[in-house]
């Protein structure tokens, strides 16, 4: 934010506390340096994305690095807004390189490679376990499960690539709960 540097813990399924991103056009993450003469300020950006103006609420997702595969920093925007993302919806965010198909509450959507979409799950009053199958991009069934459901929750299911080839996608969860009363 300027010339002041947020600092922020990476933990694994968790969300950080809220962030005003009003001033900013461009969210950067920064590292810190050990040889802060070799770099401006001690810190090296390692990852920048774009902050759409015409989103209220965000979900600024950081993805770390993976050494063994020998990946970088990776952000994501999304929208996290109950217009975009209502009660009762399940999020899918494809983290994959490749086009997946989700088949969940009756649809059968395609996601494109760090793509997302939305699902209604259609559930009723008391909640209950919706199928949820995905295809990868072969159209071959690769996983499968039953995902909880509730009329005043939402859930994002973030999809990543199999540690190795043929493997299971790595599916993770991150539920939120709503008020009694909707707004």
């Amino acid at each position: 934010m300027g010339e002041y540097f947020h600092p922020m813990k990476c933990i694994n399924g968790k969300r950080s506390a809220c962030i005003s991103l009003r001033r900013m056009k461009v969210f950067e993450v920064y590292e810190e340096v050990e040889n802060a003469a070799e770099q401006d300020a001690g810190h090296k950006l390692v990852a920048n994305i774009e902050v759409p103006e015409h989103y209220d609420k965000v979900l600024l997702l950081v993805l770390t690095p993976d050494e063994k595969q020998g990946t970088e920093h990776r952000l994501m925007v999304i929208d996290d807004s109950m217009d975009a993302f209502p009660a009762s919806t399940f999020l899918f965010v494809n983290l994959g390189h490749k086009m997946i198909t989700v088949n969940f509450a009756g649809e059968s959507q395609d996601i494109n490679a760090n793509g997302m979409i939305a699902i209604n799950s259609k559930v009723e009053k008391r909640g209950g376990l919706i199928p949820f199958v995905i295809h990868n991009d072969e159209g071959q069934k690769c996983y499968e499960n039953r995902l909880f459901s509730q009329q005043r929750a939402r859930n994002v299911i973030f999809i990543g690539p199999p540690k190795w080839d043929g493997g299971q996608p790595i599916v993770g969860l991150l539920p939120q709960l709503l008020p009694q009363k909707l707004p």
